[in-house]
């Protein structure tokens, strides 16, 4: 049952051509212990319309299906949701992850007025194994123009989004950084529940709404872009982490140049791993 005297919190997934992964997504969300709760579907125009594919379930949750005419991409997609959202608060969720039972509760307990935002760990899917992402605790922006630390989803307040433009669509990708960069700017670090309360799918079979060559072009936009407010450093290790993404080797002695000393152990971690 709805507790209309919790504020409400407004849930977006934007999603195309992913019928199967969409329910558990929706369905993770009809879930939670917070119960002021509306859902917003943005179907990015699949072959398969989303009110067909979600016809049978049924739940308290407000559900809002909004189907674009024609592919728009996620930036615009995550845009329409947000227009179509009547709560105080936001909370996004890609088709593909899911969340926790205690997820927008735990986060909305979580958020103060001087914060930007609020996310939490992450229980990262490889399919054969999974790992936790542990953050650190508050977020600032500082710690932002290294790399995105916060992951793919926040709770904030639609004011801020609104405030702060919204995602951007003109980058292919990567836009989900790109506004926590800029929510950080105008509102605040983003403090972080230290407990896995979503997760993510690591599968990289699986086709995304963007595709692996724009998703590229996207992450280098975005350190384009934001290239000013970075340090000698943090320009340093952007540069190393687009070299990795295009798939070039990286020797250890090019890592220890490039890697700045609090991030070095994490950046052996992932070299080892791969």
């Amino acid at each position: 049952m709805i507790n209309h005297r919790q504020p409400l919190v407004s849930a977006y997934i934007p999603t195309r051509n992913r019928s199967d992964l969409l329910k558990r997504a929706v369905e993770s969300v009809f879930n939670q212990t917070w119960k002021n709760l509306e859902l917003i579907v943005v179907d990015d125009a699949s072959d398969e319309p989303v009110k067909t594919v979600l016809a049978d379930i049924a739940s308290e949750v407000p559900l809002k299906i909004i189907r674009n005419s024609h592919p728009k991409g996620a930036a615009a997609s995550r845009n329409i949701g947000f227009k179509h959202a009547e709560g105080e608060y936001v909370a996004g969720l890609d088709d593909d992850d899911s969340w926790h039972p205690e997820r927008i509760e735990r986060l909305m307990k979580a958020f103060q007025s001087n914060f930007a935002a609020v996310t939490a760990n992450d229980l990262l899917d490889f399919g054969q194994k999974s790992i936790v992402w542990k953050k650190k605790a508050v977020i600032t922006l500082n710690d932002l123009l290294y790399y995105n630390c916060v992951g793919n989803q926040v709770l904030t307040k639609k004011e801020y989004v609104q405030k702060a433009g919204g995602y951007d669509e003109n980058l292919t990708a990567a836009q989900d950084y790109d506004l926590w960069i800029r929510l950080c700017q105008h509102f605040g670090p983003i403090k972080n529940v230290s407990f896995p309360l979503q997760t993510v799918s690591m599968e990289s079979e699986r086709k995304r709404i963007t595709t692996s060559s724009k998703k590229l072009q996207g992450y280098g936009d975005c350190f384009e872009k934001h290239k000013e407010k970075m340090s000698i450093k943090q320009i340093s290790y952007q540069k190393y982490r687009l070299r990795l993404a295009k798939g070039n080797s990286v020797t250890w002695l090019e890592m220890f140049r490039l890697v700045p000393l609090h991030l070095f152990v994490k950046e052996i971690k992932r070299k080892l791993f791969l």
